[in-house]
């Protein structure tokens, strides 16, 4: 049987649980294993995985799973939520954007709670014959199966608004609407509020005006937006540090400008990354460590703590302006010296002392690693 296997997440490659069960399955069957999401690659790469897991697409679960359609028998999403109940509900908004011909199961917390979910018929005999495989081969967990509920994305028509129900979601965690945080979580149901594409209320949130105002900078599709919340790696890990080039041997740039999550897909073939606003560079610089790729960051001190345990790649420059000044001193880079270019060629210590010009105006502090 070809079995296409999916992962989400860093923790189902952090606990263990997917080098054993493509290990297991990939005995007895054609394996092909592929990352969906961003923060589960650099879990692939601090465990070594990377000719294992194929984390080349920077595509969905969903996505990922379609693709591979023709290619596979059977879809396998490994996933481990923060709780199963999370995880559950996760696997349901998979399993109702997938191709109904593709025979699908998920599973959940393997080594903890765990479930094997399945969606149609074919997927049950699937599911009790994975249990039994797993089992043979002393899984620490009993894995029970059990019946999965498509349920799609919970949006509905109130007027000419649409709201959209996040559900997963704990009190006190950050929530990111398109990547940029827009509140932190006081309601265990939040709902976010939109009008003619624009963000106009969120309920059951402390709303992050900053944020929030970034994000209105254009027009949002409330169906299909990536909507995240808490920290977007919880387990402990030992990161896979990459040599860095120095910045004055860099000529290749980019400029990642609070979309950190496409961080892979913004440095190829680059040799200096610029980072615009304290998380972005907090996520982006742990990303880059394992690619070997120096940034330099321009943050106003207001972090919001997505990502702990970071690490900064050697050769580093970290320049802190003076609070809510990140985003203009990000626009006159972008403008003045990438020159509306996503890729630009220019020696890093030319580089560097432009932004510093930039920046000198609103500048607390420069830090260098």
């Amino acid at each position: 049987m070809r079995i296409g296997i999916v992962l989400h997440g860093p923790e189902i490659v952090d606990e263990g649980e997917a080098k054993q069960i493509i290990g297991i399955l990939g005995k007895q069957h054609d394996i092909i294993a592929k990352l969906g999401g961003t923060m589960g690659r650099t879990a692939v790469l601090d465990a070594g995985l990377e000719d294992v897991i194929d984390i080349s697409m920077g595509l969905t679960p969903s996505e990922t799973i379609n693709a591979l359609k023709e290619s596979i028998d059977l879809a396998v999403l490994l996933n481990h939520g923060k709780t199963l109940e999370t995880g559950r509900y996760f696997g349901s908004i998979v399993a109702s954007k997938l191709d109904s011909s593709i025979p699908f199961i998920h599973i959940e917390r393997p080594f903890h709670d765990g479930r094997i979910i399945y969606y149609n018929t074919n997927g049950k005999r699937c599911a009790l014959y994975i249990r039994e495989l797993l089992k043979k081969h002393d899984i620490k967990c009993e894995l029970m199966v059990e019946a999965g509920t498509l349920l799609p994305l919970l949006v509905r028509s109130e007027g000419d608004r649409l709201v959209r129900r996040i559900s997963g979601a704990l009190p006190g965690e950050n929530i990111r609407l398109e990547g940029i945080v827009i509140g932190h979580i006081t309601h265990h149901e939040p709902e976010i509020i939109c009008k003619d594409g624009r963000v106009i209320e969120l309920r059951g949130v402390k709303v992050k005006q900053h944020g929030l105002t970034k994000l209105n900078s254009r027009k949002i599709d409330l169906y299909n937006a990536k909507v995240k919340t808490g920290n977007i790696r919880r387990t402990k890990h030992s990161p896979k540090v990459k040599p860095a080039l120095s910045l004055t041997s860099g000529k290749k740039i980019a400029i990642i400008d609070h979309c950190a999550e496409s961080t892979f897909e913004l440095v190829k073939d680059v040799d200096i990354a610029i980072t615009v606003g304290d998380d972005t560079t907090t996520i982006a610089a742990d990303i880059l460590s394992r690619l070997g790729i120096p940034v330099i960051g321009i943050t106003d001190g207001d972090l919001d703590g997505i990502l702990g345990g970071t690490i900064v790649p050697a050769g580093s420059v970290i320049i802190r302006v003076r609070e809510g000044f990140d985003d203009i001193v990000g626009n006159e880079v972008f403008d003045k010296v990438m020159h509306s270019s996503r890729i630009n060629i220019m020696q890093g210590d030319e580089l560097l002392a432009a932004i510093l010009t930039i920046a000198k105006k609103y500048l607390v502090d420069v830090k260098y690693y």
